[in-house]
């Protein structure tokens, strides 16, 4: 079973949401790191943005093995998309420790300060980092799968 929205595939749908979700909450994280002080007002709001990052990378890699199991992929593509996939895969798998940090430090920032929160602070903008490169190579496999004999 495809899942679709108005007849359209839902993978390219959810991808958009991915590809704006976690960069974005990834560049409050940081900047969250460099300011502790704006963790109180901001931190929710980051944190609320990598889950919701990391929920729709989930679906997208979801729709998208239903969308690969839909059509007829060709030999010489199986590669190609194969390498999408994995990607897909590595979001996920980075998106999800990225969205468990960026909540642990806003509800530690709202809690107290310290270098706790600080150290958890960090390593949430670097798990963001991650998550943000593996969502940047997996958003450029597909749409050099889908768009690469067009540009060339």
């Amino acid at each position: 079973m495809l899942i679709t929205v108005a007849g359209v595939p839902a993978h390219p749908l959810l991808v958009h949401a991915v590809v704006v979700l976690i960069p974005l909450a990834v560049l409050g994280a940081v900047v969250l790191a460099v300011r502790p002080a704006w963790v109180r007002p901001y931190g929710l709001l980051v944190a609320a943005g990598a889950l919701a990052g990391a929920v729709t990378a989930t679906l997208a890699k979801l729709a998208g093995d239903q969308l690969e199991a839909a059509i007829d992929v060709t030999a010489e593509f199986a590669p190609v998309i194969a390498q999408h996939g994995q990607f897909g895969l590595f979001t996920v798998v980075a998106a999800w420790p990225f969205a468990v940090l960026a909540i642990t430090a806003a509800v530690l920032g709202r809690r107290r300060s310290g270098s706790v929160t600080r150290v958890v602070g960090a390593l949430s903008a670097v798990s963001g980092l991650v998550a943000v490169t593996v969502t940047v190579l997996a958003g450029h496999s597909g749409a050099a799968a889908v768009w690469g004999s067009v540009a060339g």
